[in-house]
């Protein structure tokens, strides 16, 4: 079997079993009201990989599926930096997996774009702890790993952090290759990666296309809204299709309660 046809596979298992372990949400299944992003906009799903560790089973499949994708689609990577916080248990297992050297950004309070740290103030106000955590050697080619991406805010967070901390070390001739992500939401990332000049890799790409692979685990309804909102969310951006689609999840959930 080639990769293509194994990473299909896989990107189909992933959707499955993310749906199935309630990483990806539904405002029918699991939040009437939905969710308002970190953008501002409403959405009708929301995926959180953060509980992911706590299902052995599903953390099992991802480190071995995500070690399976850097393996195929990166396999000049030197050293993997886990993205705080999410970011960090994936990396380790990948590292793991792979024989591969890790590190891990750390949090900034007050930083949210990486215009923060254009000046390199920031970084001087965090002291002497490091930006990055994990030995970096010349010649190092380094994969960025996290759970998700949607418009690529924190991954040139990240960049910029690493950056940063290997000319505090003195350390050169070290080049961030790619970031790799299970799930990619949208197109925007993957133009701003380009822009930042690094790869964009990932297992599932969420589109119409994709979601179809959950028809028969999730409902008729809850996908062709999705597919529709994923197609364009701008529908559902006013206050009177929101309501609506909050009224149909309650009246479900009492008439399945």
């Amino acid at each position: 079997m080639s990769w293509d046809e194994r990473k299909r596979e896989l990107a189909g298992e992933l959707i499955r079993r993310l749906y199935a372990a309630g990483v990806v949400r539904t405002w029918l299944r699991d939040q009437p009201a939905g969710w308002e992003l970190m953008s501002g906009a409403w959405s009708p799903f929301y995926v959180n990989f953060r509980d992911a560790p706590a299902n052995p089973e599903l953390f099992r499949f991802l480190i071995d599926a995500g070690a399976q994708l850097v393996r195929e689609e990166l396999p000049e990577a030197t050293q993997l930096v886990g993205l705080a916080a999410a970011g960090v248990p994936f990396a380790a297992g990948f590292a793991y997996a792979l024989g591969l050297p890790m590190g891990y950004t750390r949090k900034l309070p007050g930083v949210r774009r990486a215009a923060d740290l254009a000046d390199g103030a920031a970084a001087e106000s965090y002291g002497s702890h490091r930006l990055v955590e994990g030995a970096f050697q010349p010649g190092d080619r380094v994969a960025l790993v996290d759970d998700l991406v949607t418009g690529f805010d924190s991954k040139e967070i990240a960049l910029r952090q690493l950056e940063l901390e290997l000319e505090r070390r003195g350390v050169e001739d070290v080049r961030a290759e790619a970031v790799v992500v299970f799930l990619e939401r949208g197109a925007e990332a993957r133009d701003r990666a380009a822009q930042a000049g690094v790869r964009l890799i990932s297992l599932l790409t969420l589109d119409p296309e994709s979601v179809e692979g959950l028809r028969g685990a999730a409902s008729d309804r809850e996908l062709d809204v999705i597919a529709a909102y994923l197609g364009d969310p701008a529908p559902f951006q006013t206050a009177d299709a929101r309501a609506e689609l909050t009224a149909e999840a309650m009246a479900a959930g009492a008439r399945s309660s």
